[in-house]
């Protein structure tokens, strides 16, 4: 959604495992410049672990394995993840987690964007499986908390 800066914003720095960034600029598009430019721009930092990251699942594929061990060798790391299987195995290895709906209700109350309903119904026109219940659960949460 042209919003990567968010990341940098809300965290300073971010790590991308080698598998992810293959991934990632795998195809062309407005998403392939924006990585490109956070990894020339230096806070999207190429992380890689020193051995191969042993498989998990097969039901998870190189990048979301590569990203829970890489997650799982750096204490007080957070791991952004929506995938539902990834984010068993990484609760299940004690890695702090995160998901889009969480980034967006955190980058609103922040004040670095306006609306995040808006933002999840525009991932939602383009193909990306979140729904504003999510993040309306999340919100009745916060509310619940304060």
């Amino acid at each position: 959604m042209g919003r990567l800066e968010l990341l940098e914003r809300l965290f300073g720095e971010v790590w991308l495992p080698p598998a992810v960034k293959e991934e990632c600029l795998a195809g062309e598009g407005d998403d392939r410049v924006l990585i490109l430019a956070a990894l020339e721009a230096g806070w999207l930092r190429l992380r890689s672990m020193e051995e191969k990251a042993a498989p998990i699942s097969p039901s998870l594929g190189a990048g979301e394995t590569e990203a829970i061990w890489l997650a799982q060798s750096h204490t007080h790391s957070l791991f952004i993840v929506d995938d539902r299987l990834a984010r068993r195995q990484a609760l299940s290895r004690g890695i702090a987690i995160v998901g889009t709906a969480r980034l967006l209700w955190t980058a609103e109350q922040r004040g670095e964007i306006s609306d995040a309903a808006e933002v999840i119904s525009e991932m939602a026109e383009n193909g990306y499986r979140i729904s504003l219940e999510v993040l309306h659960r999340i919100q009745m949460m916060d509310q619940g908390r304060q």
